[in-house]
């Protein structure tokens, strides 16, 4: 979830409110480049790498394309207000930074141990539903979940199981297998963001797949899913998009965007995969 207001010198980033203040003036960012002003200027005056904000404001793989234009546009916004004291600086083959001398940072800084702890907890304290068809796959995730200490996890191999244990018991994330059989885990994900399930309709929601697939990415950003498990899965990738999880604050479509996503995109691409091998 999307932290407080932060203070960064003479300029306030209300997260409330999505926008960028600076004295008496204020301008509208949106939620999206709200997220990402605020995590450039938490690490203030420090390179931040197109990877970092792929993970920690998109929550799933992003072209460079998506976030140079964005950046461009932030730096529109931030330069209506002033034409001086906070830059966002491109430095090349290295990734982005939010400039500002002198600066004075408050509200919700916090020093780099704090931060590592507030993660830690955040991830110990995550209840976690696993929807993986196979048995494998669900063993070693419940593992490397266990592993890192989650409060709370559970494993189910079908959507009909999983649907029971929203039901039953308020998860904080559900880890999807995107190659339940047709495409019942995109279908489930979508029920989820449309409020058929008894789950929250905002939950984070990560999916697993062995392959990056193209229309999977767009599947997820569509039905925004935070990002995306490979298998085999590694305990260290997973434990990154744990942390993506925790801080990621779901800003619902309208319903009816939901109900128009594709799901039956997968099966068709499985498929095809399955005839060409």
């Amino acid at each position: 979830m999307l932290e407080k207001s932060l203070v960064v010198g003479e300029f306030h980033i209300d997260t409330s409110q999505n926008s960028l203040i600076h004295g008496s003036r204020k301008v509208y960012l949106g939620p999206l480049r709200t997220s990402l002003l605020h995590f450039l200027c938490k690490n203030v005056n420090t390179v931040v790498t197109r990877e970092d904000l792929a993970q920690h404001v998109w929550g799933r793989l992003v072209t460079d394309h998506t976030i140079n234009q964005h950046i461009s546009q932030l730096r529109k916004s931030v330069g209506t207000l002033s034409i001086h004291g906070l830059n966002i600086s491109t430095i090349p083959k290295r990734g982005y930074i939010a400039r500002m001398e002198g600066l004075g940072v408050s509200e919700n800084t916090m020093s780099p141990l704090s931060q590592g702890e507030t993660t830690t907890n955040a991830i110990t304290n995550m209840k976690v539903l696993v929807v993986e068809s196979g048995s494998e796959d669900r063993i070693q995730l419940i593992e490397q979940l266990e592993a890192l200490n989650v409060s709370y996890v559970e494993g189910v191999a079908t959507t009909i199981e999983a649907e029971r244990s929203v039901a039953l018991q308020d998860f904080d994330l559900v880890i999807v297998d995107a190659l339940l059989p047709d495409a019942s885990g995109i279908e489930f994900i979508k029920s989820v963001r449309t409020g058929q399930t008894s789950a929250s309709a905002d939950i984070s929601i990560l999916n697993t797949h062995h392959d990056v697939q193209r229309e999977l990415l767009g599947l997820n950003s569509l039905l925004d899913v935070q990002g995306l498990l490979l298998k085999p899965f590694e305990s260290s990738r997973l434990k990154q998009m744990l942390m993506v999880a925790s801080k990621s604050n779901v800003l619902l479509k309208p319903q009816a965007a939901y109900e128009l996503v594709p799901t039956n995109v997968m099966a068709a691409v499985e498929q095809k995969l399955a005839a060409n091998s």
